[in-house]
């Protein structure tokens, strides 16, 4: 082959490999949309959905997202449940009405909502399964009725329920957005948001959006009037309703979850809350063998013991980080019930209030609450950094 010849094929070959390089970078950017751009484009879609009581009084507050042209609007299922009817509010200031559902899942906390919508702007969906984590998030909805408001963050993480997975993710969400659009770096929804974890510093979570894509269409086929009503397991983590808790406690015993230390023995805060007030209300009360029968499925080991006490922990209790058992040696009475956290003060304070004395014992410094009318003593435990770690629950002497 001529000298000639082959430099004009080396040069077209180097042509060749620049242009499709080229082509690469352009695509990679053209996949990558400046949030900026995606709330101009899919802001419109995102909607506010108020659900009402009969006579037209406002329940709450929750966000959503148009799917369809014809109005299939998803939500969280928790966000319309016990509403005689909902008022979709989009951003342009039409509102809708309605009291149709095309489907909803209870155990995922999904539901498609119907409103007799046309050419209505929709979001472009995608496709959940390729999220990655440390991949950026854009998350658009309307915490506390301020419609259409953005943050960004990442997926931190991929979590296992019983049933299904959630994204953990670090875009800040708040009371009202429920329900809310959380967009890939491409401008597609590839997650519904769900609910924060309040005891930990900006841990959010949604439902990616592929649990949901196979239930939307525009026909409905029911009214939430014939939604079945949720049982009352918030209720008893608050309120620490003794019968209500044992039945938690029950059904969370018979759960086959937490056998080993990286399996929580609970998937929902809720259950564990429950759990964890079932057993402070047993300080004084339970022995060690109670203790260890209600905690049968979980990995409940061993971590101390003094000249007076035995301890025992959980390492990994649902979406907090544990609990620990302290108990008398003598009489192997359950002596403290503590929370393992890693809460700021803000956050302290947040769950259990501002008015606490500071002291020291062993040499750590200690936030106490005074007595609580149950008779018991909060003990909040500083590490160095001066993070709670230990918040303990203990009968006052």
């Amino acid at each position: 082959m001529p000298v000639l010849l082959r430099s004009i094929l080396c040069l077209f070959s180097m042509l060749a490999l620049q242009l499709a390089a080229a082509s690469v970078c352009a695509s990679a950017q053209a996949r990558s949309t400046p949030p900026s751009e995606i709330a101009r484009e899919q802001s419109p879609a995102v909607v506010v959905i108020e659900p009402v009581d009969e006579s037209g009084r406002a329940l709450a507050q929750g966000s959503g997202f148009i799917a369809t042209p014809s109005g299939a609007v998803i939500t969280n299922l928790h966000v319309v449940r016990g509403a005689a009817r909902v008022r979709v509010k989009l951003p342009g200031g039409d509102v809708y009405q309605t009291s149709d559902l095309v489907d909803f899942d209870a155990d995922k906390d999904i539901a498609i909502l119907k409103i007799k919508g046309f050419r209505l702007p929709t979001v472009r969906l995608g496709d959940s399964d390729r999220a990655e984590v440390g991949e950026p998030v854009v998350v658009i909805s309307s915490p506390e009725g301020l419609i259409n408001s953005l943050t960004t963050g990442v997926i931190s993480g991929v979590r296992r329920l019983e049933t299904h997975r959630v994204f953990q993710i670090t875009a800040p969400i708040s009371q009202g957005s429920s329900g809310g659009a959380v967009f890939d770096s491409a401008g597609a929804v590839i997650g519904i948001t769900t609910y924060i974890l309040r005891s930990g510093q900006n841990i959010n979570f949604a439902l990616p959006i592929n649990y949901a894509r196979g239930m939307i269409a525009d026909e409905p086929k029911m009214t939430l009037a014939s939604l079945p009503q949720p049982a009352p397991v918030a209720a008893a983590a608050v309120n620490s309703d003794e019968d209500e808790i044992a039945g938690e406690v029950d059904t969370a015993a018979r759960r086959k979850l937490g056998r080993v230390p990286h399996e929580p023995m609970f998937t929902r805060p809720d259950e564990a809350l429950g759990f964890f007030y079932r057993m402070v209300g047993g300080v004084g009360l339970l022995r060690l063998h109670d203790v260890l029968d209600l905690t049968r499925t979980a990995a409940l080991v061993k971590s101390g013991e003094t000249s007076e006490t035995e301890r025992f922990t959980i390492e990994y209790l649902s979406f907090f980080t544990g609990v620990g058992f302290n108990f008398r040696k003598q009489d192997k009475l359950l002596e403290s019930v503590e929370m393992l956290v890693n809460w700021s003060v803000s956050d302290l304070e947040r769950n259990l209030g501002p008015k606490y004395k500071r002291k020291t014992i062993d040499g750590r410094t200690v936030l106490e609450y005074k007595r609580s009318e149950e008779g018991r003593l909060i003990q909040a435990f500083q590490d160095e950094n001066k993070n709670i770690r230990i918040v303990r629950f203990l009968r006052a002497k």
